[in-house]
């Protein structure tokens, strides 16, 4: 039996079997409604209003079953928004050599470089012929709605198969090469060539490679080289001839985006200590220099891109991005808007910083119930717990705060363990390279004011954009750099923190502000 509901403010019906969640017709619909814990309904990010038979109550969507009849409101702070995608980096000069070759007669040889990560996707459109950028497009990943990290996906892929996930991805590939051909006067015929790379689960999903291994002990990925497919296999906007390009991955939770960026940055060729730290739903790093090199990873992005955050989101319209203290006022920097409907991992590092440097929160991350600061009408009661208003509408709360606790401890812990492998101190260290999104948009200070970064690296650390999405670019135009990126991949030495002796102890050690 089936039945129809409406969505609004689309004005959308579907029709669907009666046993099914209000998600399982909203994926029916495509609305690209999202469910950061897979749909488990331990979240509570994907709220919506229904109307049945002249009743309204909000609920939860990945929970509720469908009834006739149903109309489904999506709130305004759920609507889905245009995600700010970093889509520039670091500059590096390599000498063109494309992935393929074409007759000299052809007229347009190109190619598209792609940068699948856990949340956004960036797709750049190249020539060929002299390696020269010629337009860029970052879309949301539309696999949010099967969860906001690679476990959720991993799990869903393991329950259901990889098909629908995988084709999820290649299909919104597919789409965002026609875009950029669309835009700039160029057919599908045009393009010959595409590299991918992703962390370890988004590079096995785009592949069509089963990723259930990353989340089995002993935690590995089925493939770890270099490899290429017929582009046709998984894309239509390419050339019959196109192919497909995957960098290698270096672990499970390391994958072929660190490879790209260690390229990209030249990492395996500087002489001195450099930390290259990309802080996104996971947090990889690797630290060494062309003699040695050593890589982990550790979960960051729970707190840091908002799904367990009371009020968390990512850096779209309505999120606040920042927050500072100046003379006893607390400014507010909200994206696109003057209205904040939640708040980013950026303005959260912020605030987290700006309560520590005001003594509201002690270095153990509770409130001060003795604080009686110029802030202190800011601090309220919710559900019997003590939060921070940040906004009208947005706060903070003790439960938040441990949730960066937690993600700051692992990451500060994974680089203490890092240093200690290489035998070296902090004062050895003479770069630390932020890769990725999150650590563009991220004032240095907090991150060091909180200690996620050691507060003596402060004034050596240097945002290096889509470092991930540069190696992609520079492996489509030279051979030799593709061909470098599985020297980087052999080279590096893994770490895994689970089962590492000291990490524990040293992430508690880490936990404190």
């Amino acid at each position: 039996m089936s039945v129809t509901v409406k969505f609004m403010p689309y004005g959308k019906e579907v029709c669907i079997f009666d046993d099914a969640t209000i998600m399982d017709a909203e994926r029916e619909a495509g609305l690209g409604f999202e469910y950061p814990c897979g749909g488990t309904g331990t979240c509570d990010k994907c709220l919506v209003d229904i109307d049945v038979n002249g009743e309204r109550s909000r609920v939860k969507a990945c929970t509720t079953k469908v009834k006739d009849g149903m109309v489904i409101t999506i709130p305004e702070e759920s609507l889905v928004h245009e995600d700010k995608v970093l889509t520039t980096g670091v500059n590096t000069d390599v000498v063109i050599n494309p992935m393929v070759y074409v007759d000299e007669d052809t007229p347009a040889l190109l190619g598209v470089a792609f940068d699948i990560g856990t949340t956004t996707i960036a797709a750049y459109l190249m020539d060929l012929r002299n390696g020269s950028q010629i337009d860029v497009l970052g879309e949301l990943n539309e696999q949010t709605k099967y969860g906001a990290d690679v476990v959720s996906r991993c799990i869903f892929a393991l329950k259901n198969g990889v098909e629908e996930i995988s084709g999820c991805v290649n299909a919104q590939a597919d789409k965002m090469i026609g875009k950029l051909l669309e835009k700039n006067g160029f057919t599908a015929d045009d393009v010959y060539a595409v590299t991918i790379v992703g962390n370890t689960c988004m590079h096995h999903i785009f592949a069509g490679i089963n990723p259930t291994t990353l989340v089995e002990i002993p935690y590995m990925p089925t493939v770890y080289e270099a490899f290429e497919k017929p582009a046709r296999e998984l894309l239509t906007n390419v050339n019959k001839d196109a192919k497909i390009f995957f960098l290698p991955v270096i672990a499970g939770f390391v994958g072929a985006d660190t490879v790209g960026a260690m390229l990209a940055t030249g990492f395996d060729k500087k002489e001195k200590i450099t930390l290259l730290l990309d802080i996104g739903t996971n947090g990889e790093m690797v630290l060494g220099n062309k003699d040695r090199f050593v890589a982990c990873s550790t979960a960051s992005g729970p707190a840091f891109e908002g799904a367990k955050i009371l009020f968390g989101m990512r850096g779209t319209s309505g999120a606040i991005d920042h927050v500072s203290l100046v003379d006893g006022e607390l400014l507010v920097s909200i994206i696109d808007t003057n209205e904040a409907v939640g708040i980013c991992g950026s303005g959260l590092i912020d605030v987290v910083s700006v309560l520590l440097d005001e003594g509201i929160i002690m270095p153990s991350g509770r409130f001060d119930r003795k604080y009686d600061g110029p802030l202190k009408d800011r601090i309220i009661d919710r559900d019997g717990s003590k939060c921070f208003l940040v906004a009208d509408k947005v706060c903070v709360t003790q439960k938040d705060i441990r949730e960066v606790q937690l993600a700051k401890g692992a990451i500060a812990a994974g680089i203490e363990i890092l240093t200690e492998t290489l035998g070296i101190t902090y004062d050895d260290i003479n770069e630390v390279l932020i890769a990725g999104a999150f650590g563009n948009y991220m004032r240095k200070e907090s991150m060091c004011r909180i200690k996620l970064i050691p507060q003596e690296l402060l004034d050596r650390i240097v945002p290096v954009g889509n470092a991930a999405g540069e190696g992609s670019k520079n492996c489509l135009v030279s051979k030799d750099e593709y061909a470098h990126a599985s020297e980087i991949a052999k080279k590096a030495e893994f770490i895994e923190l689970a089962s590492h002796p000291n990490f524990q102890q040293l992430f508690i050690k880490q936990l404190d502000f």
